[in-house]
């Protein structure tokens, strides 16, 4: 598999348009792997399921003429399951797992399917087994489909395995990609604010940035009131609640018109 860090331009010999509209609820059949998905969660731990830009079309391109088989990952991988996974939900989801791969093993173009299966492995807390279907992805799937791919790794990074300087960067090439999608903003925030660069100004810096990309949406300013409020600095928490509070009035949000003029209130006293 070529380099992640390189920049690849694909030929674009076939370009196969696949709507993905995967619903990880409706990939789970019946209870059994409630028991992964709580056991196994961490705060903001869900997957990217469709891209935050609103555009689901995603392409399967050939890279440089090569074969996808040759860059594809194994597809009869066996699933590595925590050891407290209950053997009825390993069996459920392997057969899931199972099903999806047969149908690639048919199709190498099937998007949609490499989507899921990533989101399967992932489900089954088989981060490895997901980094590489994602990587694989991240190198077929052209921009801007390519940017959920790239969340997905960062969080991957952030959440399960642990790697910051990696997730820092799958983040930052997710917001490259998309510059339409504002959810690898408030991931790189968070990981700033609590994982990684802590003593920087970075978690600061990325809101603004993204309030400033996204000059309607009030959700960095609320997001920035909240770190500066939990530091103390009531001033500037009022100041950047303002802010954020005239954005939802113009956006006609009650719910967040609400939210912010409570916490400008108990502020203000």
């Amino acid at each position: 598999m070529n380099n992640m860090n390189e920049t690849t331009t694909p030929e674009k010999k076939s370009k196969l348009p696949l709507v993905i509209g995967v619903s990880l609820s409706a990939l789970i059949l019946g209870g059994l792997l409630v028991f992964i998905l709580q056991s196994n969660s961490l705060k903001n731990n869900e997957v990217v399921e469709s891209s935050g830009s609103g555009n689901d079309n995603y392409t399967i391109e050939e890279v440089g003429g090569v074969d996808l088989r040759s860059l594809a990952p194994n597809l009869d991988r066996e699933v590595q399951f925590p050891a407290n996974t209950p053997l009825e939900a390993q069996a459920i989801m392997k057969k899931q797992i199972g099903d999806v791969a047969i149908r690639l093993k048919k199709d190498m173009n099937r998007a949609d399917d490499w989507f899921t299966l990533g989101v399967l492995y992932h489900s089954a807390s088989d981060y490895e087994g997901a980094r590489d279907v994602w990587n694989f992805l991240a190198e077929v799937v052209p921009a801007p489909g390519v940017a959920t791919v790239y969340e997905n790794l960062g969080k991957l990074y952030k959440y399960n395995l642990k790697d910051f300087p990696k997730s820092e960067m799958y983040l930052k090439k997710a917001m490259t990609a998309d510059p339409k999608m504002i959810s690898p903003y408030f991931e790189l925030h968070e990981l700033y604010r609590y994982l990684y660069k802590t003593e920087s100004t970075l978690a600061v810096d990325t809101l603004i940035s993204a309030g400033a990309k996204f000059p309607e949406n009030p959700d960095p300013y609320g997001l920035l009131g909240a770190y500066y409020r939990d530091r103390g600095d009531k001033v500037k928490a009022l100041e950047v609640y303002t802010t954020a509070l005239e954005r939802a009035r113009k956006a006609g949000n009650v719910t967040q018109i609400d939210g912010f003029g409570a916490e400008i209130e108990k502020l203000s006293n």
